[in-house]
């Protein structure tokens, strides 16, 4: 039976999360959705074109990840970005990407030249700075 891209590409990121020292346990919610270590929320979504990959967030999606962001504990949005990086977003980076209020499908753009740091844009605006290629999985549980 053939892996689906999206097991593929969320593998990779998981292997990375369970091989991190301070892992202890992972659930999964569904639609990408894991709970590690018992309050960290992880998005994983993927994108299997070349660079910038592109992310869509259906209106439910969104209504979700807003819940998400607001409840006790830490939110990540994790960026598979092809097979060249995962880029990881916190709270506050995906608060500053998407317009968490508005009920349309909306999408994430990350770019990045090779061997060098991500830009993250979206219909809230660009995110602030650079996001470390290196900072998967360590930025999930600092």
């Amino acid at each position: 039976m053939p892996v689906a891209a999206a097991d593929f590409y969320r593998g990779a990121a998981l292997s990375l999360l369970i091989g991190h020292p301070a892992f202890e346990t992972i659930k999964p919610l569904g639609n990408g959705r894991y709970q590690v270590n018992g309050g960290i929320l992880v998005w994983l979504r993927h994108s299997k074109e070349k660079s910038p990959w592109h992310f869509s967030f259906s209106p439910e999606d969104l209504v979700t990840l807003g819940a998400d962001l607001k409840a006790d504990g830490q939110t990540f949005l994790c960026l598979v970005c092809r097979r060249d990086n995962i880029c990881a977003l916190d709270a506050a980076e995906i608060a500053q990407a998407l317009k968490l209020g508005q009920a349309a499908e909306q999408t994430l753009a990350v770019t990045r030249v090779p061997g060098r740091k991500s830009h993250v844009k979206g219909p809230g605006g660009e995110v602030e700075g650079v996001i470390l290629a290196s900072a998967f999985p360590d930025k999930v549980f600092s």
